[in-house]
């Protein structure tokens, strides 16, 4: 029993946030590489808040304000974004795989080489979010609004844009499938130099 015991404690340990780090982050609104992982950042305010290449593995972010944030690199497997407002923020190079996203805010955020994987949003905002060079597989955007996006050397294979809004977005270099592209058509997008395969 008592090995039991210390194997758990031992495992939360290893995969638990580091004190000092969320502490720096609560006071200073600033935590660029730090451990956050499994943090519960719930509700918090953290507007203009900057993470750079900080570790979000599983961390709570549920009802979050991160409006304007710099989360450059930062690693947010497992993580839970539900209802959490991310407008106007830089997830460049970011890692967003098993989130989850239901009703969450992307709006106006930069996705540049970022790679997302296993993502189901409902009532996902994605308007005039930016998405260079962006890896996605295994991804739903069905019935996403992505109004104003704009999207450059994507590869679509691994996403699903069923009934999403692609009003005046703009898709160039990238790769669709015929279905794809009419859809695109069907919703007004600007398309540039893409191929439909």
């Amino acid at each position: 029993m008592k090995i039991i015991l210390i194997i758990t404690l031992a495992f939360s340990f290893l995969f638990s946030y580091n004190d000092a780090d969320l502490k720096k982050l609560l006071e200073t609104n600033i935590c660029q590489e730090c451990d956050l992982s499994n943090a519960n950042l719930s509700s918090k305010n953290l507007e203009n808040a900057d993470l750079t290449s900080s570790n979000l593995i599983g961390a709570d972010l549920e009802n979050t304000n991160l409006l304007k944030s710099n989360l450059w690199g930062v690693n947010l497997t497992n993580a839970n974004l539900t209802n959490a407002n991310v407008r106007a923020s830089n997830l460049s190079g970011a890692e967003l795989i098993n989130i989850k996203c239901d009703n969450v805010i992307f709006k106006g955020v930069d996705f540049s080489n970022a790679i997302l994987e296993n993502m189901k949003c409902d009532n996902l905002s994605i308007w005039s979010a930016r998405f260079l060079d962006t890896s996605f597989e295994n991804v739903d955007f069905t019935n996403a609004g992505a109004a104003y996006s704009s999207f450059y050397g994507v590869d679509f294979s691994g996403l699903n844009i069923t009934d999403a809004i692609f009003w005046n977005a703009k898709v160039s270099s990238s790769t669709l499938s015929k279905q794809q592209c009419e859809h695109l058509k069907r919703e007004e997008a600007i398309l540039k130099d893409n191929e439909c395969e």
